[in-house]
């Protein structure tokens, strides 16, 4: 293969690669965050897994992630 043709074919190669991030980068929109204060939650009380009430407030002072489903299995 000539010196040439590989230059051409890696100048295609770099020029798809290319165009197939910027499709990627338009199809697949940047995620955005509903997080927007630093405000405290509000305390609540619901019941665990066993029925035993758990409040928010017991947690204070600890790192908390709040997971809520959409449904109930």
């Amino acid at each position: 293969m000539s010196r040439r043709r590989k230059i051409l074919l890696t100048a295609l190669s770099l020029l798809l690669l290319a165009a197939a991030l910027v499709a990627w980068k338009m199809i697949l929109p940047t995620p955005k965050s509903s997080f927007t204060s630093l405000e405290p939650a509000p305390d609540f009380t619901l019941n665990d897994q066993d029925g035993k009430p758990f409040t928010l407030s017991s947690l204070r002072g600890s790192r908390v992630v709040l997971v809520f489903y959409r449904g109930y299995w």
